[in-house]
């Protein structure tokens, strides 16, 4: 894949996410009934999206990741998506390569009676792939992952696993 059509692709998947949330934003304001519970994870709090940043650990250099996920559906649940990318130089070469993953996740926050400030996951990933020699391919992964939130909207995120590019991602998350 060009890095032209790797720009467009990355453009369209921003640009779908933040569309989607616009338009959730803008009907949850009509219906959103304020909670005073601290128990259950997001949902509880009244912030079904989380937006997640970051950088990944792989033995292939160092990816960064962008993603969100919506977890209005069930408390328990969370569905969404995540891009990375990469570069690795070897012997003066550089090589990249990129994901764009559907991902769904449980959150034993209820299940373990945790806080809102709290909240740990473990899911599965679905998606394509590719490599700067033009290789792409379909795969999958699984991962295991917590946050911890530092208010009600900025939290730290840490898992492991997750698909073919990284081993795992530490980043920041927010809840919106």
């Amino acid at each position: 894949m060009r890095t032209s059509q790797l720009r467009s692709l990355f453009l369209v998947f921003i640009f779908s996410v933040l569309a989607t949330i616009t338009v959730n934003a803008q009907s949850n304001d009509s219906t959103q009934t304020s909670s005073n519970s601290k128990k259950g994870g997001s949902y509880a709090t009244g912030h079904p999206w989380f937006i997640n940043a970051g950088f990944g650990f792989s033995n292939h250099g160092i990816p960064f990741y962008v993603g969100g996920e919506y977890n209005g559906f069930h408390p328990d649940i969370s569905v969404g998506g995540v891009f990375s990318y990469h570069n690795k130089w070897n012997n003066d070469k550089s090589h990249s390569a990129w994901t764009l993953s559907a991902i769904g996740n449980y959150h034993f926050n209820r299940l373990l009676n945790l806080t809102s400030e709290w909240d740990v996951y473990a899911g599965a990933n679905v998606g394509f792939y590719g490599y700067s020699d033009n290789a792409t391919g379909f795969g999958g992964g699984i991962q295991i992952g917590g946050r911890w939130f530092i208010n009600d909207f900025i939290g730290l995120n840490l898992q492991f696993g997750g698909g073919t590019v990284s081993g795992g991602q530490f980043g920041v998350t927010f809840r919106l």
